[in-house]
Protein backbone atom coordinates (compact mmCIF):
# COMPACT_ATOMS: atom_id res chain seq x y z
CA UNK A 1 0.00 0.00 0.00
CA UNK A 2 1.43 3.45 -0.90
CA UNK A 3 2.11 5.85 1.96
CA UNK A 4 -0.40 8.47 3.02
CA UNK A 5 0.37 11.89 1.54
CA UNK A 6 -0.21 14.80 3.92
CA UNK A 7 -0.24 18.39 2.70
CA UNK A 8 1.99 20.53 4.93
CA UNK A 9 -0.04 23.59 5.97
CA UNK A 10 -2.15 22.69 2.97
CA UNK A 11 -0.14 22.98 -0.23
CA UNK A 12 2.29 25.64 0.93
CA UNK A 13 4.59 25.13 -2.04
CA UNK A 14 1.77 26.43 -4.21
CA UNK A 15 -0.49 28.62 -2.04
CA UNK A 16 -0.30 30.80 1.09
CA UNK A 17 0.20 28.42 4.02
CA UNK A 18 -2.54 27.62 6.53
CA UNK A 19 -5.26 29.27 4.45
CA UNK A 20 -8.49 27.92 3.05
CA UNK A 21 -7.06 28.38 -0.42
CA UNK A 22 -4.05 26.25 0.49
CA UNK A 23 -6.25 23.53 2.00
CA UNK A 24 -8.54 23.41 -1.03
CA UNK A 25 -5.52 23.17 -3.32
CA UNK A 26 -4.07 20.29 -1.29
CA UNK A 27 -7.35 18.41 -1.56
CA UNK A 28 -7.46 19.10 -5.31
CA UNK A 29 -3.89 17.78 -5.64
CA UNK A 30 -4.95 14.47 -4.13
CA UNK A 31 -3.71 14.68 -0.55
CA UNK A 32 -5.00 12.05 1.85
CA UNK A 33 -4.63 14.36 4.86
CA UNK A 34 -4.02 18.03 5.67
CA UNK A 35 -1.59 19.28 8.34
CA UNK A 36 -2.41 22.61 10.01
CA UNK A 37 -1.19 24.66 12.98
CA UNK A 38 -3.33 25.74 15.93
CA UNK A 39 -3.03 28.81 18.16
CA UNK A 40 -5.48 30.80 20.29
CA UNK A 41 -6.62 34.36 19.67
CA UNK A 42 -6.88 36.79 22.57
CA UNK A 43 -10.61 36.06 22.84
CA UNK A 44 -10.21 32.29 22.86
CA UNK A 45 -10.80 31.29 19.23
CA UNK A 46 -8.78 28.49 17.65
CA UNK A 47 -6.98 30.06 14.70
CA UNK A 48 -4.51 28.63 12.20
CA UNK A 49 -1.00 30.08 12.18
CA UNK A 50 2.43 28.48 12.30
CA UNK A 51 4.40 31.37 13.82
CA UNK A 52 3.55 33.30 16.96
CA UNK A 53 2.90 36.38 14.80
CA UNK A 54 2.20 37.29 11.19
CA UNK A 55 5.51 38.99 10.38
CA UNK A 56 6.85 36.20 8.14
CA UNK A 57 3.60 35.80 6.23
CA UNK A 58 3.11 39.48 5.44
CA UNK A 59 1.22 40.79 8.46
CA UNK A 60 2.12 42.80 11.57
CA UNK A 61 4.54 41.57 14.19
CA UNK A 62 1.98 41.62 16.99
CA UNK A 63 1.61 38.23 18.73
CA UNK A 64 -1.50 36.48 17.49
CA UNK A 65 -2.34 35.69 21.12
CA UNK A 66 -2.78 39.44 21.72
CA UNK A 67 -5.26 39.95 18.86
CA UNK A 68 -8.99 39.24 18.96
CA UNK A 69 -10.60 37.35 16.12
CA UNK A 70 -12.14 40.62 14.88
CA UNK A 71 -8.70 42.25 14.79
CA UNK A 72 -7.27 39.27 12.92
CA UNK A 73 -10.15 39.41 10.45
CA UNK A 74 -9.48 43.12 9.81
CA UNK A 75 -5.98 42.32 8.55
CA UNK A 76 -7.25 40.56 5.41
CA UNK A 77 -10.82 40.77 4.09
CA UNK A 78 -10.44 37.74 1.80
CA UNK A 79 -11.73 34.58 3.52
CA UNK A 80 -9.59 32.41 1.23
CA UNK A 81 -6.27 33.95 2.28
CA UNK A 82 -6.79 35.39 5.77
CA UNK A 83 -5.99 33.53 8.99
CA UNK A 84 -8.88 31.06 9.27
CA UNK A 85 -10.48 29.60 12.34
CA UNK A 86 -10.27 25.89 12.95
CA UNK A 87 -14.03 25.66 12.39
CA UNK A 88 -13.66 27.25 8.95
CA UNK A 89 -10.84 24.88 8.05
CA UNK A 90 -12.81 21.85 9.19
CA UNK A 91 -15.66 22.93 6.95
CA UNK A 92 -13.33 23.27 3.96
CA UNK A 93 -11.39 20.02 4.47
CA UNK A 94 -13.30 16.81 3.67
CA UNK A 95 -10.34 14.54 4.46
CA UNK A 96 -8.31 13.62 7.55
CA UNK A 97 -6.59 16.35 9.56
CA UNK A 98 -3.32 16.56 11.46
CA UNK A 99 -3.87 19.32 14.02
CA UNK A 100 -0.53 20.52 15.37
CA UNK A 101 -0.68 22.34 18.70
CA UNK A 102 1.72 25.30 18.56
CA UNK A 103 0.65 26.83 21.90
CA UNK A 104 -0.01 24.63 24.96
CA UNK A 105 -3.00 26.85 25.78
CA UNK A 106 -4.77 25.29 22.78
CA UNK A 107 -5.14 21.85 24.39
CA UNK A 108 -8.22 22.42 26.62
CA UNK A 109 -10.12 24.23 23.86
CA UNK A 110 -9.29 21.59 21.28
CA UNK A 111 -10.20 18.75 23.64
CA UNK A 112 -13.58 20.34 24.32
CA UNK A 113 -14.23 20.79 20.62
CA UNK A 114 -13.37 17.17 19.82
CA UNK A 115 -15.57 15.97 22.67
CA UNK A 116 -18.49 17.84 21.14
CA UNK A 117 -17.91 16.59 17.59
CA UNK A 118 -17.26 12.83 17.36
CA UNK A 119 -17.11 12.97 13.57
CA UNK A 120 -14.31 15.52 13.66
CA UNK A 121 -12.53 13.60 16.41
CA UNK A 122 -12.61 10.45 14.27
CA UNK A 123 -10.66 12.14 11.46
CA UNK A 124 -8.21 14.19 13.54
CA UNK A 125 -4.71 13.28 14.72
CA UNK A 126 -3.47 15.75 17.33
CA UNK A 127 0.27 16.38 17.00
CA UNK A 128 3.00 18.35 18.75
CA UNK A 129 6.76 18.52 19.27
CA UNK A 130 6.00 18.77 23.00
CA UNK A 131 5.40 15.41 24.71
CA UNK A 132 3.85 17.16 27.71
CA UNK A 133 1.20 18.74 25.49
CA UNK A 134 0.31 15.33 24.05
CA UNK A 135 0.07 13.81 27.50
CA UNK A 136 -2.25 16.66 28.52
CA UNK A 137 -4.46 16.01 25.49
CA UNK A 138 -4.69 12.34 26.46
CA UNK A 139 -5.59 13.35 30.01
CA UNK A 140 -8.19 15.90 28.88
CA UNK A 141 -9.68 13.54 26.32
CA UNK A 142 -8.70 9.92 26.93
CA UNK A 143 -8.29 7.93 23.76
CA UNK A 144 -7.39 10.90 21.57
CA UNK A 145 -4.97 9.73 18.84
CA UNK A 146 -1.77 11.75 19.18
CA UNK A 147 1.44 11.99 17.18
CA UNK A 148 4.88 13.11 18.35
CA UNK A 149 6.80 15.32 15.91
CA UNK A 150 10.61 15.28 15.85
CA UNK A 151 12.90 17.69 14.02
CA UNK A 152 15.18 14.84 12.98
CA UNK A 153 15.68 11.14 13.64
CA UNK A 154 17.45 10.37 16.93
CA UNK A 155 20.51 8.14 17.08
CA UNK A 156 18.59 4.86 17.25
CA UNK A 157 15.18 3.43 16.58
CA UNK A 158 14.90 2.59 20.28
CA UNK A 159 15.31 6.29 21.10
CA UNK A 160 12.49 7.17 18.70
CA UNK A 161 10.20 4.52 20.15
CA UNK A 162 11.01 5.63 23.69
CA UNK A 163 10.18 9.25 22.89
CA UNK A 164 6.84 8.23 21.37
CA UNK A 165 5.93 6.06 24.32
CA UNK A 166 6.75 8.84 26.78
CA UNK A 167 4.22 11.02 24.96
CA UNK A 168 1.56 8.32 24.71
CA UNK A 169 1.79 8.66 20.92
CA UNK A 170 0.72 6.03 18.43
CA UNK A 171 2.31 7.90 15.53
CA UNK A 172 5.76 9.41 15.05
CA UNK A 173 6.17 12.27 12.56
CA UNK A 174 9.92 12.13 12.07
CA UNK A 175 12.14 14.65 10.36
CA UNK A 176 13.90 13.01 7.43
CA UNK A 177 17.38 14.08 8.53
CA UNK A 178 19.09 10.93 9.78
CA UNK A 179 16.04 8.74 9.14
CA UNK A 180 16.87 5.15 8.22
CA UNK A 181 15.11 1.85 7.70
CA UNK A 182 16.22 0.95 11.22
CA UNK A 183 14.07 3.72 12.69
CA UNK A 184 11.09 2.67 10.60
CA UNK A 185 11.42 -1.00 11.51
CA UNK A 186 11.76 -0.17 15.21
CA UNK A 187 8.56 1.88 15.11
CA UNK A 188 6.65 -0.86 13.33
CA UNK A 189 7.92 -3.50 15.76
CA UNK A 190 6.57 -1.33 18.58
CA UNK A 191 3.18 -0.96 16.87
CA UNK A 192 3.75 2.67 15.89
CA UNK A 193 2.98 4.40 12.61
CA UNK A 194 5.74 6.58 11.20
CA UNK A 195 5.52 9.55 8.84
CA UNK A 196 8.53 11.26 7.25
CA UNK A 197 8.72 15.03 6.77
CA UNK A 198 9.33 17.21 4.89
CA UNK A 199 9.44 15.25 1.65
CA UNK A 200 9.94 17.85 -1.09
CA UNK A 201 10.29 15.89 -4.32
CA UNK A 202 9.88 12.49 -6.01
CA UNK A 203 13.47 11.41 -5.28
CA UNK A 204 13.16 11.89 -1.52
CA UNK A 205 9.70 10.33 -1.76
CA UNK A 206 11.20 7.21 -3.34
CA UNK A 207 13.89 7.11 -0.66
CA UNK A 208 11.45 7.10 2.27
CA UNK A 209 9.00 4.77 0.53
CA UNK A 210 11.87 2.28 0.27
CA UNK A 211 12.29 2.57 4.04
CA UNK A 212 8.68 1.48 4.51
CA UNK A 213 7.19 4.64 6.05
CA UNK A 214 3.43 4.79 6.51
CA UNK A 215 3.12 8.38 5.37
CA UNK A 216 4.88 11.51 4.17
CA UNK A 217 4.29 15.19 4.75
CA UNK A 218 5.07 17.55 1.88
CA UNK A 219 4.85 21.16 0.74
CA UNK A 220 4.50 19.88 -2.83
CA UNK A 221 1.73 17.31 -3.16
CA UNK A 222 1.51 18.06 -6.89
CA UNK A 223 4.98 16.58 -7.33
CA UNK A 224 4.44 13.48 -5.20
CA UNK A 225 0.98 12.42 -6.28
CA UNK A 226 2.27 11.83 -9.82
CA UNK A 227 5.32 9.85 -8.63
CA UNK A 228 5.35 6.09 -9.38
CA UNK A 229 5.52 5.22 -5.67
CA UNK A 230 2.24 7.06 -5.01
CA UNK A 231 0.26 4.67 -7.19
Amino acid sequence: MPPTITGHRGAMGLEPENTLRSFRRAVAEGCDEIELDLRLSADGHLVLLHDADLARTGGPGHPIADLTLAQIRALDPDPETRVPTFAEAVGAIPIRIQAEIKDPAVAPTLAGLLNGDPGLAARTLVTSFDAAVLREMRWLRPGTPVGLITHRAPATGADLVGAARSAGAGTVLCGITGLTRHHVDACHAAGLRITAWPVPDPQRFADVVAMGVDGVTTDNPHLLRAAPDAA
